[in-house]
């Protein structure tokens, strides 16, 4: 135990009704929600950093429908009623992100997303294109719409170069991650939610009447406790196909004139890029190493930084010689299915993890489920 104070044990380092591990969007929204539903519960959430770690304060600020490509590439792995009735919580899931905080309050675009296709791609174009009536019919009950459109008369107009054909999909969306993690924290804590900082979790133990809570800063009893650190969460929970993956990302300096606006993928999903303040933030290049990039170790690398660039210069905005501003990485939660994980693991210990790069869409219903699990 560290060398708290009094003040500290009774009014901080306490026991609580519900722990939850992690303050991204997960955990926030799963404390907002136990709060709406038990306001007299004590709800206190565990921290490791300073700021959440993994992928929240991280992502490209993407509504996360996706892309045709991607979709048929889930296809090839997955049912189809897997794979629609996942892209159904995506949509849910942002509907209720956009209710619970407004679309002010998250910078919210209804901008639109693209799929562009580089002469390299003509195989991946056609498979899509074949493939457009019969994805879009799947979708019309969840869209309401016909939802990708051919839209190769729009790649002038976006500044793109090398990019032959290019797909559109209306459902797509932008938010700014910055705004919607930093009012999600404020309603927490305005919620009476507790949350500490500097508090990473080690081990959680079963006691008769609930779970004691072993973090590098003390013990802490809980009644019951949540683990919503995605990416991070195998160490918490051994056994479960859940396993971290990282994704770096730059953005450059302000560019006068930027053609660009929407939500742009590549390549399955695997490349990601978007307009931002006058910028472009780029994501991606996994594929290129998913050996390497299978980690919970932050950092960029020479090889997808440098695929990055090459990309950003030849397709994203030729002629520029664009320079770059900022590099980063977050931490994702993948596995070999896409749903999310939701479940009671033991007696008095939950878990809302494995959101596959999703968890703008799928954290706040995710938080919303787990939420009423805990309070069963």
């Amino acid at each position: 135990m560290n060398d708290f104070s009094y003040w500290e044990q009774k009014y901080f380092w306490t026991n609580s009704d519900f722990v939850v591990i992690g303050a991204g969007i997960t955990g926030l929204t799963t404390a907002v929600y136990l709060k709406k539903l038990r306001p007299d519960a004590r709800v206190t959430i565990l921290e490791k950093g300073v700021l959440p770690g993994g992928a929240s304060t991280k992502n490209a600020g993407f509504a996360c429908f996706g892309s045709l490509s991607e979709i048929l590439d889930d296809l090839n792995h997955n049912g189809e009623d897997a794979v629609y009735s996942l892209i159904e919580k995506r949509l849910r899931g942002l509907s209720l992100l956009r209710e619970l905080l407004g679309d002010k309050n998250i910078a919210y675009e209804s901008a639109g997303g693209y799929e562009v296709f580089t002469n390299a791609d003509e195989d991946s174009f056609q498979q899509c294109k074949n493939a457009l009536n019969s994805v879009n019919a799947a979708l019309r009950p969840i869209t309401g719409c016909d939802t990708f459109h051919p839209a190769d008369d729009k790649i002038a107009e976006q500044g793109l170069g090398n990019v032959k054909h290019m797909l559109y999909n209306g459902v797509e969306g932008l938010i700014n991650t910055g705004l919607m993690m930093k009012n999600l924290t404020a309603l927490a804590r305005a919620s009476g939610v507790e949350i500490l900082n500097g508090a990473e979790v080690l081990k959680i133990e079963k006691k008769a009447n609930g779970l004691l809570v072993h973090t590098a800063v003390g013990e802490m009893h809980a009644g019951r406790v949540c683990v919503a650190t995605n990416g991070f969460a195998a160490k918490l929970l051994p056994g479960h196909d859940v396993k971290p993956c990282r994704a770096q990302v730059l953005i450059t300096e302000p560019i006068p004139g930027l053609k660009l606006h929407g939500a742009f993928h590549h390549n399955k999903g695997y490349d990601y890029f978007r307009h931002l303040h006058g910028r472009v933030l780029f994501g991606g290049g996994r594929q290129l190493d998913k050996g390497a990039e299978d980690t919970d170790a932050f950092g960029t690398t020479d090889l997808i930084q440098s695929y990055l660039e090459e990309f950003l210069g030849n397709v994203i905005l030729p002629d520029v010689n664009p320079k770059i501003d900022m590099r980063w990485s977050g931490i994702m939660g993948m596995g070999k299915a896409k749903n999310v994980i939701i479940e009671e693991v033991s007696p008095d210990l939950f878990c809302a993890v494995r959101f596959g790069g999703m968890g703008v869409a799928l954290g706040t219903a995710a938080g919303r489920e787990v939420a009423s699990l805990l309070l069963s």
